[in-house]
């Protein structure tokens, strides 16, 4: 299972001075064993070691002596050992002086009793490794499973089971069979505390396993501080029971220590065969079924053994014989917790043992080469230096063949990103990259709502349903966000994170018909997610195929972005064109600089209205051809277009043979007043010039302009697919009304305007006018030119 789990340096001190603490318990067992051997080596050895009176041989000619298989201790040396002291009784009673032997009544399982006479002799390392080499194996085996679990899988709750289950384990089995006799204290109480530690670290797994129990999950602290606190208290009676060295009570705790075993391998098969019944997620069930054949075979021999060996008193098997089993067992925990990341590692595993190969074949060739001639191996060189990568692009191939497609289909990829024009292309080449890199069945592409517009897009496999919740509701989802890494439907049943929300994670993976979720960053935030399928082989995710997707999902990041800045540029663009209908250049980038169109919101402001008409135009278009009316008007448009861009105006329209402009909006401008008297001169003036040449070709045209400055409503006025941008007010009528009332050549200002230019321009009363829409009359002045005039 390709988990989210935490890594080595996201754990506390307390945890890792726990780990620490657990690996020194099978390095302080490897420590004593070692000392153990190297103090017995060279030394008697009676040729057999005792677990109370069950006698297992420690020497290949002890069980050629009739010791194979092992056997139950009757009578040693003449004396009776039924009810007696090990320690106190029998162990005195051998021999131990090499060159003699100790006669031995023994009975053997399924057979009669029988006298069999074993020789003492100096122990050599062949003898250690034949009687100690298999039990000091299984506990190497054990102690590297756990290691490796939680190497892998750092600070996970089964992480935690296994190694405790895998050091304490190890290190009985390590001691298990060091040798016989008083031993040193610190043997004895190393041995006794695993022994009774033994009675606690499977209910640890056994809660841990196949999934992890509710009491694990909810309250793990209270949970194994009971556990590991009956562990201790165990292990206190165990060397109690040793220093005490009465023969009832080391029998009554060894009944106890193996009953409490057989209770918590039937509490273990009982769980695992619930689950495998009745578990509704199909990897539960699968990791039930493994661990009920792992704990059926592996641990009911050695549990069994003991038990009847502790409790009847009779000898049933050699106890190393039994004890193989539990590799069986070991087998089906390591499957359970680290099949994918075992499986990732398999194809490494496989390359580096056919380099090996290889490299060791070339080895010996090089030798027998060389002890021909040099120049054989001189030779072989220049085919190797050839050979050497076919040879590596052949092992690829068979290795990683998807990879060997990879590139290609990363270019295709790639290619279709690039070539996307919109969000729908996007997600779904994104949600068909799955299918192309990893033979998935189907997957789904989703953005949150708020991303690339108000609504959730959701492409590919999983349709959009009106009254489902949106996705970025969904638990599932949220906890996505939150840690922003991948999520296996595998780990919702074993993953302590979701033990609350496991009903809700399901339908979600449901919902969207997927087997992984990935999630979709951008700058660090989550804003969707690829839901990919299941695989059509059920093959093991590698983290090069993990990688790989993150990447392509990367790249349609990229592409989003591209998507969004160049529908952000066309909008600019007819933003632009639009605005240009009615402000000049320079006022349209101050508008562009301050955010757009977007900015320019209705609002009530002091403006300069400037208003020109054309005088005899109506008579003039009724006696030439349209094409003559139009040019004309072309010609005056043209002439008055270019004063109002050079004085900064925001033309509200063009209407026939009139137009309006106004300032102080949509830019602030202090001087708007003083800027609408000088375009009013300037387009007089140019009007005179166009005069001019209207007059040969016998046109009588003129025009009157008039300007008030005052509040207005400004913004834009229409409704979408055609809008202008003006001002409403009475600013606007009185400004037209002037302009009606101006001869041809005038210009008429209110006083309002005179009175904030009378410093700088020219002005002459016309008097008070009766003007159309207003109550009292209004006074109007003349333009004139001439700074010094008043």
């Amino acid at each position: 299972m390709m988990a989210v789990t935490m890594r080595w340096r996201d754990g506390s001190a307390h945890q890792k001075l726990l780990y620490l603490a657990l690996v020194s318990v099978y390095v302080l067992g490897v420590v004593l064993v070692s000392a153990s051997a190297l103090e017995r080596v060279g030394r008697p050895d009676v040729g057999f070691t005792m677990d109370g009176l069950s006698l297992s041989p420690s020497r290949r000619d002890a069980a050629d002596s009739g010791l194979r298989g092992g056997a139950r201790m009757l009578r040693v040396n003449g004396f009776d050992v039924a009810g007696q002291s090990v320690r106190a009784q029998v162990w005195p009673r051998l021999v131990r002086e090499a060159g003699r032997t100790n006669e031995l009544v023994v009975e053997k399982p399924g057979r009669a009793v029988s006298e069999i006479s074993i020789p003492v002799r100096d122990l050599h390392w062949g003898d250690v490794v034949y009687a100690e080499g298999g039990a000091v194996a299984l506990g190497a085996l054990f102690f590297l499973v756990g290691a490796v679990t939680f190497a892998l899988r750092p600070w996970a709750v089964e992480s935690w089971a296994l190694l405790s289950l895998c050091s304490v384990a190890a290190g009985f089995l390590t001691m298990l069979l060091s040798g016989v006799g008083p031993a040193k204290p610190v043997y004895v109480i190393y041995f006794r505390s695993t022994l009774g530690l033994l009675a606690a670290v499977p209910i640890h797994a056994g809660l841990a396993f196949p999934v992890a129990h509710p009491w694990l999950l909810r309250g793990r602290r209270r949970v194994l501080s009971v556990i590991y606190a009956l562990g201790v208290l165990h292990a206190a009676a165990q060397i109690t029971a040793w220093a005490t060295d009465y023969a009832g009570w080391l029998r009554y705790i060894g009944i106890v220590d193996t009953s409490l075993l057989l209770a918590v391998t039937l509490f273990f098969v009982g769980r695992c065969g619930l689950l495998a019944l009745r578990a509704r997620d199909p990897l539960v069930a699968q990791r039930a079924r493994i661990l009920l054949a792992g704990a059926l075979f592996g641990m009911s021999l050695p549990v069994g053994v003991r038990f009847v060996q502790a409790s009847l008193g009779i000898h049933v098997l050699d106890i190393r014989v039994a004890y193989w089993t539990l590799s069986i067992l070991l087998l089906a925990l390591a499957r359970t917790t680290l099949r994918h990341e075992l499986m990732n590692a398999r194809v490494a595993a496989r390359r580096a043992v056919v380099y090996g190969a290889a490299v060791g074949a070339l080895t010996v060739l090089a030798v027998a080469l060389v002890g021909l001639s040099p120049y054989l191996m001189a030779g072989m060189l220049l085919p190797l230096l050839y050979v050497w990568p076919r040879f590596e692009s052949v092992l690829n191939a068979w290795l990683y063949p998807k990879r060997v497609r990879m590139p290609l289909t990363l270019r295709g990829i790639g290619e279709g990103l690039a070539e996307a024009t919109d969000v729908a292309a996007v997600l779904d080449v994104l949600c068909q990259a799955p299918a192309r890199l990893a033979d998935v069945r189907a997957s789904s592409a989703f953005l949150f709502a708020g991303v690339a517009g108000p609504h959730e897009h959701l492409r590919g496999a999983s349709q959009p349903s009106g009254d489902a919740p949106a996705l970025a509701r969904e638990p599932l989802i949220e906890l996505m966000i939150t840690t922003r890494k991948e999520i296996f439907r595998e780990q919702i049943s074993v993953e302590p994170q979701y033990v609350n929300i496991t009903r809700e994670c399901y339908a979600c993976f449901q919902r969207l018909g997927a087997d992984l979720l990935l999630p979709i960053l951008r700058d660090g935030r989550v804003i969707g997610g690829l839901a990919v399928g299941s695989r059509e082989r059920g093959d093991v995710w590698e983290r090069l195929e993990l990688d790989v997707l993150q990447t392509i999902v990367q790249q349609a990041v990229q592409a989003l972005i591209r998507i969004e800045a160049t529908e952000r540029l066309r909008s600019r663009e007819l933003e632009f064109a639009e605005l240009k209908r009615f402000f000049p250049p320079q006022i349209i980038e101050q508008v562009m600089a301050r955010g757009g169109a977007a900015e320019l919101r209705s609002q009530r402001k002091l403006v300069t209205v400037c208003f020109a008409d054309l005088r005899g135009f109506t008579a003039f278009s009724e006696s030439v051809e349209p094409e003559e009316v139009m040019a004309t008007l072309g010609e005056y448009h043209n002439a008055m277009g270019r004063r109002v861009t050079e004085f900064a105006g925001t033309l509200e329209r063009f209407a026939g043979d009139g137009f309006m402009v106004f300032f102080n909006d949509p830019v602030e401008q202090a001087d708007h007043v003083e800027r609408a008297a000088r375009m009013a001169l300037a387009m007089r003036a140019d009007i005179a010039q166009l005069r001019s040449g209207w007059a040969h070709r016998g046109y009588r045209i003129d025009a009157g302009i008039g300007i008030h400055s005052g509040y207005a409503t400004c913004g834009f006025i229409g409704y979408e697919g055609r809008r202008d941008y003006g001002v409403i007010g009475n600013v606007t009528n009185l400004a037209a009304r002037l302009s009606d009332a101006a001869k041809g050549g005038e210009i008429l200002t209110t006083a309002t305007v005179r009175a904030e230019l009378r410093e700088r321009f020219g002005f002459e009363p016309v008097g008070e006018l009766e003007i159309a829409g207003f109550h009292a009359p209004q006074a109007a002045f003349r333009l004139i030119p001439g700074e010094d005039a008043r």
